[in-house]
């Protein structure tokens, strides 16, 4: 990508010298920040902006690694085959009017396309803004050059937005108000060719980028998208549109039914370690938090708020603990030094109140604040600080410098909650930035993003972190569709999954059999053929504790299956927390595994959560944490605690189950249950495709 982002020589196809058209923009913002050589390119005139322009790429005569082209859609397939025959590595397209306008811009798309694959010449966009560096002021975009005017600020977020006015926007928004600095922004629009996957790598590697903010409206590579967070040492925030959109179809078991493509997407953003937001706002905002402290703090989260207002302290302290956050007990050492500031009627709590300190020492020399933080952030107890400030008062001392300082060298984030005078709030704002110190007006905000900071690059992600490898098996020659539940349960079995133990029987008497062998109270479950979800079809027949009342659920199951299918005898398990784990093949990200409340739960709320597999044992673990309901798993009324390491063990065994046979399409074990003994399943569905 070193072509893009540091080419050496650069040709705008397209230029024009009228300063109201696109082509001149780009001219101009090469002249302003662009160090190297920079050819216009027009057969109309002789000259752009004081340097000679040339008919062609290929009449230009010198080596050229990248081209800016800002010509109609029509005249962009010829300007692209006259850069590759011209050794051009790569081109910017800024034009728009392709697949995003129908059939014909499609079809010039498709043609783009064609050229890309024949030649290896890398297409950027079409339809987008192009490229900005702030760190080395390159703008490689026909955004108006007045705009540079304000002053691109360099800083250490780089963004890759799929629209292109979007981009353009996020730039204007933090030029005007100094909130955080840039280090790149790329607008990729359409990508035909460079997309996320090919710009990704480069930032992560770049030095110049701590974070990394993502707008995306399409995962063109999702599977190689999702392998490249999942081993990135930088924080990664995606805002991800159009997740609405219809995933599996035709879906046999539960577990496909339940993937709603939403849901697997924001599966996999959970489990790669990428933090998800939901507006532009949020997203922009936690790129500053985590470009300010991109390693996880090694603490769990106890939060010291230090306040000049005690209400504002008791919000501040209601949000720590929804995001899961906890306010910190200050050690015994703290409480004395923060008593030293304090009137002697005041007591020393958490949050922090220092505005009664503040007040007995105007007029003195006594930092407040700075004695306040120094003793917070040297409490073991504390592993960061949210702070509350009232900018532009003349009694609220408070230097950033310092306080800056103080964070980094503990390793404690500190955050800022600021209000007050417009001026002096934007000065705070400015002066925070340069130092790393995250400031916002909106008191939730602060604790979100704080929050994110602490659940940063969980455990299991990260290089080294290798799932197993797939399981291949024997699957026979089985056609399409739901395989016979006992072989389903035998490749279950085969592949370390525990199943319950039963016996099929094919009269009542092999049926009565069966439930002396295994002991009443016994479960039966009519195996008609085809069918998956047997409770929905009246199919199941539990709690039967004697040779009578199984008599008569054997009657009634062989009339619901009007003589056709077995009866298949279960050992009843005492009652216990039911759960569901499978695995489905998503459109986009290939195989993946589910794991949530099962049973007839599994559809009346659809508490489960998504990964892809093959996954880790940590990444398995984190997925259970994602069940809205995990409180059940730990015993409820005297049901058995589930063994999250075993539930785990599990969801891992039936991703690499999925991950090794392509002839699997989906696997729905439902429920799986907690025994004194361990984990069993209860029901198993294989659908092969």
């Amino acid at each position: 990508m070193d072509f893009f982002f540091k080419p050496q020589g650069i040709a705008v196809v397209g230029a024009t010298p009228n300063r109201k058209k696109g082509g001149n923009s780009i001219v101009r913002n090469l002249i302003i920040g662009y160090r190297g050589d920079v050819y216009p390119v027009n057969p109309n005139y002789p000259e752009v902006e004081g340097l000679a322009c040339h008919a062609s790429v290929g009449a230009i005569g010198r080596p050229v690694d990248l081209a800016i082209v800002f010509v109609p859609a029509a005249q962009v397939p010829a300007a692209v085959r006259d850069c590759a025959a011209s050794g051009v590595k790569g081109v910017i397209i800024e034009t728009g009017g392709f697949a995003e306008i129908g059939a014909d811009g499609r079809r010039v798309q498709e043609e783009l396309v064609a050229i890309a694959r024949e030649t290896g010449i890398r297409i950027w966009g079409p339809n987008c803004m192009g490229l900005v560096d702030a760190v080395n002021r390159h703008v490689f975009s026909f955004m108006d050059p007045s705009y540079l005017t304000a002053g691109l600020t360099p800083g250490n977020v780089s963004l890759v937005v799929q629209s292109g006015m979007l981009s353009a926007g996020f730039l204007v928004d933090i030029m005007s108000n100094g909130i955080m600095g840039i280090s790149k922004v790329c607008s990729v629009g359409n990508k035909i060719d460079v997309n996320e996957c090919d710009l990704l790598p480069y930032l992560l590697d770049d030095p110049d980028t701590a974070a990394v903010g993502m707008y995306l409206e399409s995962l063109p590579e999702a599977r190689r998208f999702a392998e490249l967070c999942r081993g990135s040492t930088k924080p990664v925030v995606v805002l991800k549109s159009g997740k609405t959109r219809k995933g599996a179809e035709a879906a046999m078991s539960h577990t496909a039914s339940l993937a709603a493509n939403h849901r697997v997407v924001e599966g996999v953003l959970a489990q790669t370690g990428v933090h998800e937001a939901q507006d532009f706002k949020q997203m922009m905002d936690m790129c500053r938090s985590l470009a300010a402290y991109p390693k996880k703090p090694s603490g769990p989260g106890r939060i010291a708020v230090l306040t000049f207002s005690g209400g504002a302290g008791i919000v501040g302290a209601d949000f720590l603990e929804a995001h899961g956050l906890s306010v910190a007990d200050l050690s015994k050492q703290c409480r004395d030094e923060l008593g030293r500031l304090y009137p002697s009627w005041m007591p020393v709590g958490n949050p922090v109140d220092v505005w009664p300190a503040i007040e007995r020492h105007l007029g003195t020399d006594v930092d407040v604040y700075g004695s306040s933080m120094r003793s917070l952030l040297a409490d073991p107890g504390v592993d960061g600080v949210l702070m509350l400030v009232m900018a532009g008062s003349a009694r609220i001392r408070m230097d950033l410098k310092d306080l800056a300082g103080l964070s980094h060298r503990s390793g404690k984030p500190v955050f800022i909650w600021l209000l007050g005078r417009r001026d002096a709030v934007f000065s705070v704002f400015d002066e925070a930035r340069q130092y790393g110190i995250p400031v916002f007006q909106e008191l939730s905000r602060a604790v979100e993003c704080m929050a994110a900071v602490f659940r940063n690059r969980a455990d299991g992600h990260g290089p080294g972190m290798a799932p197993p490898e797939p399981k291949v098996v024997e699957i026979g020659h089985n056609g399409p569709g739901p395989m016979d539940e006992q072989e389903a349960k035998d490749l279950l079995r085969t592949a370390g999954i525990p199943v319950v133990e039963e016996v099929q029987a094919q009269n009542l008497d092999e049926c009565m059999a069966a439930a002396r062998r295994l002991g009443f109270p016994v479960a039966l479950k009519g195996m008609a053929p085809g069918v998956t979800h047997k409770t929905e079809r009246g199919l199941v027949r539990l709690n039967i504790e004697d040779p009578d009342t199984l008599v008569r659920a054997y009657e009634s199951l062989t009339t619901v299956m009007d003589g056709r299918g077995d009866v298949c005898v279960q050992r009843q398990l005492p009652r216990s927390v039911e759960i569901i784990a499978g695995m489905f093949r998503d459109p986009q990200f290939g195989t993946c595994v589910m794991v949530g409340l099962g049973g007839v739960m599994a559809e009346a709320f659809r508490d489960v959560a998504f990964a892809v597999a093959p996954l880790t044992h940590a990444e398995a673990l984190g997925l259970i944490g994602r069940i809205r309901g995990r409180s059940l798993l730990d015993g409820f009324r005297g049901m058995p605690a589930v063994d999250r390491d075993e539930l785990a063990d599990i969801i891992v065994k039936v991703g690499a189950l999925g991950a090794g046979n392509e002839r699997i399409a989906e696997i729905d074990i439902n429920p799986l249950m907690a025994t004194e003994n361990g984990l069993v399943a209860v029901d198993g569905v294989v659908v092969l495709s």
